[in-house]
């Protein structure tokens, strides 16, 4: 990761993709979030999440019409 890129924790990254928390360590462990384990605990990369978040954004909207 760069100095730049904001990081979030995994718990945090989990409420905003509305996610259990396992699900989204299995994402971190898959490469589909970019992470790193500070001190024991996982942080995320705040624009993998966001991305994350757009692309269930849309499948939501595709399955609603």
């Amino acid at each position: 990761m760069t100095n730049e890129t904001r990081m979030i924790g995994l718990a945090e990254a989990a409420q905003k993709l509305r996610l259990p928390y396992q699900n989204c360590h299995r994402l971190l462990l898959t490469g589909e979030l970019r992470g790193e384990k500070r001190e024991g605990r996982w942080y995320v990369a705040w624009t993998d999440v966001e991305r994350l978040a757009q692309q269930r954004l849309r499948k939501v909207v595709r399955n609603a019409r």
